[in-house]
């Protein structure tokens, strides 16, 4: 006979998970027990919204579930931001958390509280688990969450239960669904507003990470200037000459403006939840993707739904290559403006630094703030998956945490994370568990001393800057506690010095670079 605890370890490992990430209570010990039995390293985070972060990271990276874990009560509602962020940016997490023994829920107050209710408008599935249906619901719960669209499910446990004997019931075997590929005439109706278009674009989003090299192929036979969302970063190289800017990052309004001049839109992937504004451009749009355009966040002309790759190399049959000297006038135009010089170190700097003190397949994530705006947009990534970003919930105190859930998955890469100083103080204790785990990241910390994009947008309606600032801190002290090395920098030298001492360290490496917030202004 198998625990319940056992049961739930075993699926999860023969799903492909290695880490559960989170933070135990009294009522989850036994499922923790479990999972160590099943050969899964819990993994404790010095916040459960961190521990959910690192499982989406972990997940979003490698393509097979992330797990987490919480006790009841306020372990469950702290694991609420983290499990929405993946519910918003699609990623296959199984959130668990514990629960009132069954024949006491009806009868105690004591932090009692409708966990699945709780969870259901963030997740795609909810369930409380028992002895007699822990295998049904443990699979359904990993064949849910890898469905697409993929998301998170929670699972509810009664504290009395992980150490029950299980009903042994086979595993059911998942089969994953079938994509076709649209048929001839869609592709030729495609392929015909291609050919009349003067001046197209592509964009490309969440969907078309795993079609990568056809999303290449398919730009570099039609002469197809590129427009990447946040979380596609590295489909199309940075350094491509295709490659035009990414969308939400600093600098927008003037790609919106370029992409108003389109005559076709070539819509690769995209999930409504990736726009940060409405859809109003005139130009005729193909939409290329594995689900239906049913959001309706923009007007299609032709749907192409199915495997992307599949159809993307179906429409790079027979091409009518366009001329890309004017976009790639804007290209270079677009890329100055948004890397202004200024007369302080400012953020552009630190990145390019950073990014030359790094091999092309490091991995790297970022913040939410002003920091998230100019990573989106200045920093080079070179291959898909090597970006990591809270998009679709844009939460604070995202980067360090999920920085932990990429070394973990990935331990023959570097890693680092980008923060702005306002959101890196929220995960700050992160840094602990970073470097109880002797993890090699590197942590950059944009320090301006102040959450800058708000403070910006009181200035620009004329308020007084109200609950938007703050002290600084000693970064070295800071680190020294938490068990990491640290660093302030202050020039462009300085900061290549700090990184090439991170890029040899097997430490946990902060780098404080006290930056000009000017450089945010355009």
């Amino acid at each position: 006979m198998s625990s319940v605890g056992r049961l739930i370890g075993d699926r999860l490992k023969a799903a492909g998970v290695r880490y559960v990430f989170g933070h135990p209570g009294g009522e989850v010990v036994e499922l923790i027990e479990g999972f160590r039995q099943a050969g899964l390293e819990f993994v404790l985070a010095r916040h459960e919204t961190g521990a959910a972060f690192m499982a989406e990271a972990m997940a979003s990276s490698i393509g097979v579930p992330g797990a987490c874990l919480a006790t009841l009560g306020p372990g469950a509602t702290n694991l609420v931001t983290g499990i929405a962020h993946a519910y918003l940016d699609r990623a296959p997490v199984i959130a668990l958390t514990g629960q009132l023994p069954v024949d006491r829920y009806e009868i105690v107050t004591h932090q009692k509280l409708d966990l699945r209710a709780l969870f259901a408008p963030i997740t795609k599935w909810q369930a409380r688990v028992s002895a007699s249906n822990a295998a049904a619901v443990s699979d359904r719960a990993i064949h849910v969450a890898m469905r697409p669209r993929r998301g998170p499910v929670f699972l509810e446990v009664p504290s009395d239960v992980p150490a029950q004997d299980a009903v042994a019931v086979a595993t059911i075997e998942g089969t994953p669904p079938s994509i076709a590929t649209p048929g001839g005439d869609e592709i030729a109706r495609a392929r015909a507003l291609l050919s009349g278009s003067r001046r197209p674009l592509m964009m490309a989003g969440l969907d078309a990470l795993d079609a990568a090299p056809a999303v290449r192929g398919f730009a570099k036979a039609w002469s197809l200037p590129t427009i990447l969302s946040p979380k596609a970063k590295g489909v199309l190289r940075d350094d491509d000459p295709l490659c035009v800017g990414t969308i939400e990052g600093l600098g927008s309004a003037r790609l919106y403006e370029w992409i108003a001049e389109r005559d076709l839109v070539v819509m690769v992937g995209f999930d409504p939840v990736e726009f940060d504004r409405d859809w109003t451009f005139a130009a005729p749009v193909i939409h290329v993707g594995p689900l239906p355009n049913d959001d309706g966040h923009y007007p299609a002309t032709v749907e192409l739904v199915g495997d992307v790759a599949a159809t993307l190399d179906a429409l790079a049959a027979s091409p009518a290559p366009k001329d890309a000297a004017s976009a790639a006038r804007f290209r270079e135009e677009f890329r100055r403006f948004v890397r202004p010089e200024r007369s302080g170190l400012t953020s552009q700097q630190v990145l390019a630094a950073l990014r030359d003190a790094l091999p092309e397949d490091a991995l790297v994530s970022c913040d939410v703030g002003y920091n998230k705006s100019v990573a989106i947009q200045c920093w080079p990534a070179y291959a898909a998956r090597t970006f990591f970003v809270s998009n679709g919930l844009s939460s604070m105190g995202y980067g360090l945490p999920a920085s932990i859930g990429l070394k973990l998955a990935h331990r023959d890469h570097r890693v680092a994370c980008v923060l702005g100083d306002g959101g890196f103080a929220m995960s700050v204790a992160e840094l602990e568990t970073a470097a109880r785990l002797g993890l090699a990241i590197t942590v950059v910390v944009l320090a301006d001393e102040a959450l800058q994009q708000i403070k910006a947008g009181q200035e620009r309606k004329g308020f007084a800057a109200t609950g938007t600032t703050f002290g600084g801190l000693d970064y070295r002290a800071l680190a020294t506690a938490f068990g990491a090395d640290g660093v302030e920098v202050r020039t462009v030298d300085e900061c290549r010095a700090a990184f090439r001492d991170a890029e040899r360290s097997t430490r946990v490496t902060l780098v404080a670079a006290h930056v000009d917030p000017a450089s945010y202004r355009l």
